[in-house]
């Protein structure tokens, strides 16, 4: 890692697809083999000396902080609180972590499942601006998937992309430079306070970024894995892909 790098983790939704499990507890607090998946998360980035994390909480937010101070040095955390989780999206959650001195970037969502490669393979990579995508596998309408250009750039991001023109995944981790972060924090603000679109998914800003000429590429997580946990099902399959308790 060749410059300074803050992590910012979003963790403040309600997780209302995952009840009765998250009836009183964050999903990131959910556990598989044996570690929550929260605390799997910045063991990783702290084994890529990352350690200076701002953490947007909100559903059961004191939750979240109390376990990650009781395993984790508490001066590694700077903790947000997105108070109105349950009119808002990720976007505002992602919005709430900005600085006034913006540094590189490492954005991760707190309900995602990974090897400790992919955060290596995404922080090494050599381009300013990267996401981690799964190519591998099949797609579903509902997971934020990328189309690519001939340049190997993406060109899209979002829901919206279809099953057809989609090169992948993506996961629910990203790596940008500050310059990017910057942008990426001016445009959520006049897109979120400005024009209202509270409800929206912090993907809208990558795209406008992207549609705008910023470079943001693809990192292939080839075979190692990564699943973000929205269902039941897919904590299963966390428990069943991640292996039982040690």
């Amino acid at each position: 890692m060749t410059a300074p790098m803050r992590a910012v983790v979003l963790a403040a939704g309600a997780a209302r697809r995952m009840r009765p499990l998250t009836d009183a507890l964050p999903k990131c607090l959910l556990s598989v083999a044996g570690h929550t998946i929260l605390s799997r998360a910045v063991s990783i980035l702290a084994g890529c000396r990352i350690t200076r994390i701002t953490v947007v909480d909100g559903f059961a937010g004191d939750r979240v902080r109390s376990a990650l101070r009781s395993e984790f040095p508490p001066s590694w955390f700077t903790f947000v609180r997105n108070s109105d989780y349950e009119t808002t999206n990720n976007a505002y959650s992602l919005w709430l972590a900005r600085r006034p001195e913006e540094e590189s970037l490492l954005l991760l969502d707190a309900d995602v499942v990974f090897d400790a490669q992919v955060a290596g393979l995404l922080i090494e990579d050599g381009h300013a601006n990267r996401l981690a995508v799964r190519s591998r596998g099949e797609f579903e309408e509902e997971d934020v998937k990328i189309r690519l250009g001939k340049d190997g750039r993406i060109r899209d991001i979002g829901k919206h992309v279809s099953l057809d023109r989609a090169a992948g995944e993506s996961v629910g981790l990203a790596a940008f430079s500050a310059r990017f972060a910057r942008r990426m924090f001016d445009v959520l603000e006049r897109r979120l306070l400005r024009e209202r679109r509270l409800d929206e998914w912090y993907e809208s800003a990558f795209l406008e970024l992207i549609e705008a000429g910023e470079a943001v590429y693809p990192v292939d997580l080839g075979s190692l894995r990564a699943i973000e946990v929205d269902t039941p099902q897919d904590l299963l399959r966390a428990r069943n892909l991640f292996g039982a308790p040690a």
